[in-house]
């Protein structure tokens, strides 16, 4: 994914907004980079100056001048959006050239890669003849888990697993069991990039 700039406006206070405005204009000044800016740099220093004496106007100032303010603020916004269009398609995703813009650059999403082994919380008796439940941690990047059983403690040595169960969920119950004779259970997630090793194992008898 290329690199982009962030521009969440609506979200800057006033002052961040100025203080965005007139770095934007001095990063640009002498710009190798943008020699035509979509805004003329003189009309950027304007926008500031009035943005600036807006503010001072409305702190502490009239209903009015909080109008007049909050119209500074819409053209402060709307001249970045401009500049900041230009930018991206002078740029073409090069991230030296959007560096050197002033404007903050965007986060460039990871890939997640293959979920973690789950941590099982606990394998309990249900009330119900025969059956357990069991939970786990929820891992990041997984899309599914897939249950895993044996009768063979897994101290013994090489030991067979039995896909039992898949489920989006993080918990699970098993029926069918043999009342008071141990079992030992074991998740492994899956996700679009592979799935997990096994989790540690984890005991558990039915009533």
């Amino acid at each position: 994914m290329k690199a982009n700039i962030k521009l969440s406006l609506f979200r800057l206070t006033v002052l961040a907004l100025l203080a965005l405005l007139r770095n934007v204009r001095a990063k640009l000044t002498g710009n190798t980079f943008f020699t035509t800016p979509a805004v003329p740099l003189v009309d950027m220093d304007k926008q500031a100056d009035d943005l600036e004496a807006s503010i001072e106007a409305a702190t502490n100032g009239s209903k009015e001048d909080r109008v007049a303010r909050d119209l500074e603020v819409s053209k402060a916004q709307a001249m970045l959006r401009v500049q900041a269009d230009y930018i991206r398609t002078i740029s073409a995703g090069d991230i030296t050239k959007l560096v050197s813009s002033g404007f903050e650059l965007a986060k460039t999403p990871q890939p997640i890669g293959v979920p973690k082994a789950p941590a099982i919380k606990g394998v309990f008796m249900t009330g119900e003849k025969g059956e357990v439940e069991m939970s786990w941690n929820r891992e990041r990047g997984a899309d599914s888990y897939n249950v895993l059983m044996t009768k063979q403690d897994p101290a013994s040595g090489e030991v067979k697993w039995e896909i039992i169960g898949s489920t989006t969920k993080t918990r699970f119950k098993q029926n069918g069991l043999a009342s008071l004779t141990r079992y030992w259970f074991a998740v492994r997630a899956v996700g679009a990039a592979g799935q997990s090793v096994m989790s540690d194992p984890y005991m558990g008898v039915a009533a």
